[in-house]
């Protein structure tokens, strides 16, 4: 008895033990973070994340608690599998732990079960994973893995299987023990003996984000995040009674449905969408971006509309998708697009201009099964899917699919002949990592930044010679085409405290052409967002857009200058001003703020976020 009760309590310090090591790597990986921040929060991230680490440890030693009680009866199975099943933990907790030093850097949070929704797209996911030290990270896999899985068996293994069947009365005393250790696992197990159970914001101890994302437990993290968005069903973001937070965001986003401004010259133009892959404005030299980057960009930007404080509802693709073609905002930590019982209620453009004669067609020339995207597509009634598996594979260079050229000069090809109007999106693929493009190389460089321009450079080439062929084409006249990003980049970065300033990672511009525009070289500096695009299109042709209750008509009299966009649990609020803050919703704070900003800055931003969600959860 007394041999399987040490077994156990070493069983829990060792996962202890395994969640610091895990926290010092993690730390090290992001050195330069680590050392900002100081010697006094990085030993707090140990201090205050230990609480986490138990309730972690916890959740991983319940099972291995119950068959250490099963073991006075079975010893030899009971051994065996804790044996098996503790393996498998640490490799599996190993490889997220690997994943999420790089992941960090990249999405500015830990690893969460967003992860999941790439595995049934492996080529997909791979590709996304291009610009990362992918040797580095499986070195440090098999390290910790090899390195953990040894000390364990070396540790454990010998005593377990020394574990024999004793005589009754002490196997009945033993399991009775052993079985209320077990139970006593629920304390720890909930971070404490207080009422409600931990949740992230219990180890948040600093104003500092990336100290108190540190202190997190990943493997608690990550399994705390697929159990909301699996089967929560309450508003984790109640800031203020219900209606309260309705009737702000409802005056928020009111405003006249009768433009002030006439962009277009005729009511029912041919549109065509096309989304830029992380189209950041910080590619946009007239934007303040990187100089040459994207120079058709700049010329064109002369040539129509200019929307030029405009950002993305959230920073992942699906997002950016469903806020262009649904004027549905980006949720903090699920996307609805996963769930197609929740997307098939939303509007969609395509069925409101179905109404009005319009034939449809998307083009992606990737998978469009990738993170869900073809039963939103379809459900959002698009007539027609032109995707991957319509190109020859001579013409998919990218890891993505179809390379961006082809797919402009294949629509361009088809829109000869559509039923006229017709409404086409096209979403690009070829900026997306790891930016490889087919072409000779414009802006040299092999780090991560200029590969980046690179591509974006690409995209840009195959967008301007789309426009000037277009030029030429019977229908250009009859035409409009908005080019917008799905979302924007933390690359390139600008200035040194851009990490920190989240808003500048949304600014994404849009951009109207084509002849159907009644004005030329226009730039309209209310701030907006991808969800103000239905809306403020449709009242331009004199449609009904009241379906799209988030979306705002940009050019309409009485709207309200600002902008909002979701990061995983957090949101930001840009105010007309030119003021911003970023706020934390775990730790409940601001963790960055630009210029003038006030509480009402933030009570609007919890208020949409609040109503959102709560929109969410009914659906």
């Amino acid at each position: 008895m007394l041999q399987r009760l040490r077994f156990c309590v070493g069983y829990f310090a060792w996962w202890m033990v395994y969640f610091a090591v895990i926290r010092a790597l993690f730390l090290g990986y992001n050195h330069r973070e680590a050392a900002r921040i100081g010697i006094a929060n990085v030993a707090g991230t140990f201090f205050h994340g230990a609480r986490m680490d138990m309730s972690a440890a916890a959740i991983v030693s319940l099972l291995v608690f119950v068959l250490t009680a099963v073991s006075v009866l079975l010893p030899r199975r009971a051994g065996r599998v804790i044996l098996w099943y503790s393996v498998v933990m640490i490799v599996v907790i190993s490889l997220l732990a690997a994943i999420d030093v790089q992941l960090y850097g990249e999405w500015g949070f830990r690893i969460d079960g967003a992860i999941l929704r790439y595995l049934n797209t492996p080529r997909e996911m791979l590709a996304s994973a291009g610009s990362s030290p992918v040797a580095l990270l499986a070195i440090l896999f098999a390290m910790l893995a090899t390195l953990a899985v040894v000390s364990f068996l070396r540790l454990f293994g010998p005593g377990i299987r020394q574990w024999q069947v004793g005589r009754l009365p002490v196997n009945l005393a033993s399991f009775t023990l052993l079985g209320g250790l077990t139970w006593f696992l629920y304390y720890p197990g909930k971070g404490g003996f207080q009422d409600m159970p931990m949740t992230q914001s219990t180890v948040y101890f600093s104003h500092d984000a990336f100290a108190n994302q540190a202190a997190v437990n990943l493997a608690w993290n990550f399994l705390d995040s697929i159990w909301w968005q699996t089967y929560r069903r309450d508003n984790p973001y109640q800031y203020f009674p219900a209606a309260e937070a309705t009737r702000i965001a409802d005056s928020l986003l009111a405003g006249g449905s009768i433009p002030s401004v006439r962009l277009l010259r005729i009511s029912r133009p041919n549109v065509m969408v096309i989304v830029w892959e992380s189209f950041t404005a910080k590619v946009v030299e007239r934007l303040g971006g990187v100089p040459g980057a994207t120079p058709n960009i700049d010329t064109l930007s002369h040539q129509g509309v200019l929307f030029d404080h405009f950002y993305a509802t959230g920073d992942r693709s699906p997002e950016g998708l469903t806020g262009v073609i649904a004027g549905y905002p980006a949720q903090p930590t699920t996307e609805i697009i996963q769930h197609p019982h929740k997307s098939v209620t939303l509007p969609g453009l395509p069925h409101d201009l179905a109404k009005a004669g319009y034939r449809s067609t998307f083009y992606y020339g990737g998978d469009p099964e990738f993170t869900n995207f073809k039963s939103f597509i379809l459900q959002s009634g698009f007539d027609s899917l032109v995707s991957k598996n319509a190109f020859a594979p001579a013409d998919r260079h990218s890891s993505w699919g179809a390379d961006d050229h082809v797919v402009l000069g294949r629509a361009l090809a088809d829109i000869g002949r559509m039923p006229k109007p017709f409404f086409v999106t096209l979403f690009t693929l070829d900026s997306h990592e790891p930016f490889t493009v087919p072409m000779a190389t414009v802006i040299p460089g092999t780090d991560e930044r200029h590969r980046f321009l690179n591509a974006h450079a690409y995209t840009d080439r195959s967008i301007g010679e789309f426009i000037r062929q277009a030029r030429t084409q019977s229908w250009w006249d009859s035409t409009l085409i908005i080019i917008l990003a799905d979302h924007g980049h933390r690359v390139p970065v600008l200035d040194s405290l851009q990490p920190s300033r989240k808003w500048q990672t949304f600014s994404i511009p849009m951009l109207w052409l084509g002849g159907a525009l009644a004005v030329r070289d226009t730039v309209i500096t209310t701030l907006g967002i991808q969800t103000d695009l239905p809306r403020t299109l449709l009242d331009q042709m004199g449609l009904d857009g009241s379906a799209y209750r988030w979306s705002r008509d940009l050019l309409a009299p009485g709207t309200k200058s600002w902008a909002w966009a979701t990061f995983s649990d957090g949101f930001i609020w840009v105010n007309q001003a030119g003021g911003a803050v970023a706020w934390d919703n775990i730790g409940r704070q601001p963790i960055a703020t630009l210029g003038t900003t006030g509480p009402a800055d933030v009570r609007a931003g919890q208020a949409m976020l609040q109503a959102l969600v709560a929109d969410y959860l009914k659906r």
